[in-house]
C-alpha cells in the first residue's frame, strides 16, 4: 500500500524521532512529508509508534492512502523525483 504521511510536530526532539521512524520505512518527499510503500500490518505498527511519539494536543499527523493507479499518474515540477514503488511502472 502507498501512504503519504504529512506532519506538523511542534518540538524538535519529537520531530526528530518521527523523522527517524519514517525514514526507516520510506523516502522524504518534502521537509514534513514522507512517501511509503508498506504492507497493511506495517501501517498499523507505524501508526501505533507515531502515537507514542507525538503530543496529540499540539501535533498533527495526516495519513493519505494512495492507490497504485493514482501513484502512476503522479507528476512533479522542478528537481523532485516521483516516488515509484517496486511493483508500479510509470
Amino acid at each position: 500500500m502507498n501512504i503519504i504521511i504529512c506532519y506538523d510536530v511542534r518540538l524538535t526532539k519529537r520531530r526528530n524521532k518521527l523523522d527517524a521512524l519514517l525514514e526507516s520505512y520510506g523516502i522524504r518527499a518534502n521537509y514534513s512529508v514522507f512517501e511509503l510503500d508498506i504492507q497493511e500490518r506495517d501501517f498499523f505498527s507505524i501508526k501505533e509508534r507515531i502515537s507514542k511519539i507525538i503530543d496529540p494536543k499540539t501535533d498533527k499527523v495526516l495519513f493519505y492512502r494512495i492507490c497504485k493507479s493514482c501513484m502512476a499518474k503522479s507528476e512533479t515540477l522542478g528537481e523532485g523525483k516521483i516516488f515509484c514503488p517496486s511493483d508500479t511502472y510509470v
